[in-house]
């Protein structure tokens, strides 16, 4: 009896160990695949990072340098392009409910993000139509992507420059108001100047024929919005006579 129970003691002492090794083998593991999904997730932030922030940032500083990276070297990813234009539809949205009291005259009852969405989105891509059907009359090498890109790319100072006014308008007074008109003025030239200089280096422009494209863009864009108002009148009129038919139908057949 003696011997089993000294048996069983050992038998059960290395149980335990085994199971203790198997507990710390276990916890080194996860402790190496932690470590492995957060080196994975620094170097996609890292990526994120120096796509979406410091790359718009280079292009500001060198335009003529960073957007022959941006289409020769294809440094220009569309996902990148997609997350500013996201961030600014964000800050726009934010900044209807959360613009300081001063300077804030909307009214939250009319709050309405799918049109603060659509607003959003349609210009850029109206740019992008207009810009690409007109260039392709002159010569232009670039491309719809491209163009699309480039102008999502520039929205990046509007981006900085709604943030840092969201911000700054809840702590100014009405006598500084005129700061905040000097941050938006900033951000909308700085989005023009990244616009303008994106179409000089996509398309392989000289300064004269950038201008004449800007001004055939927005002749294209004109043409374009008459159009798209002439298509919605003649389908509003089209489903009025068709209703107007149908009703008429079955008022005969009620009768």
């Amino acid at each position: 009896m003696l011997e089993l129970k000294i048996v069983l003691i050992v038998l059960t002492v290395l149980a335990f160990a085994a199971c203790i090794a198997l507990i710390e083998g276990l916890i080194a593991g996860k402790q190496e695949l932690w470590l492995s999904i957060a080196k994975k997730v620094k170097g996609k932030l890292g990526t994120f990072f120096n796509d979406v922030v410091k790359f718009p940032i280079y292009i500001i500083t060198h335009p003529i340098q960073g957007y022959n990276e941006f289409k020769v070297e294809k440094k220009g990813k569309m996902y990148a392009a997609i997350s500013i234009l996201v961030a600014y539809i964000l800050v726009q949205i934010l900044a209807y409910n959360y613009t300081g009291p001063v300077v804030n005259t909307n009214n939250p009852h009319e709050f309405n993000s799918i049109k603060i969405i659509i607003f959003g989105v349609l210009p850029v891509i109206l740019i992008a139509v207009a810009n690409w059907s007109i260039t392709s009359l002159f010569d232009g090498k670039g491309k719809m992507k491209e163009i699309f890109m480039m102008i999502c790319y520039s929205y990046f100072p509007l981006v900085v420059c709604g943030i840092l006014r969201m911000v700054l308008s809840n702590f100014v007074t009405t006598d500084e108001v005129l700061f905040l008109t000097i941050i938006d003025i900033i951000g909308f030239v700085g989005t023009g100047y990244m616009v303008f200089m994106g179409l000089v280096v996509i398309h392989e422009y000289g300064i004269f024929k950038t201008v004449i494209s800007v001004l055939g863009t927005v002749l294209a864009i004109l043409i374009i919005l008459f159009m798209a108002l002439l298509i919605f009148d003649l389908a509003n009129q089209v489903i009025s006579f068709f209703s107007s038919i149908y009703k008429e139908i079955m008022t005969r057949f009620m009768s």
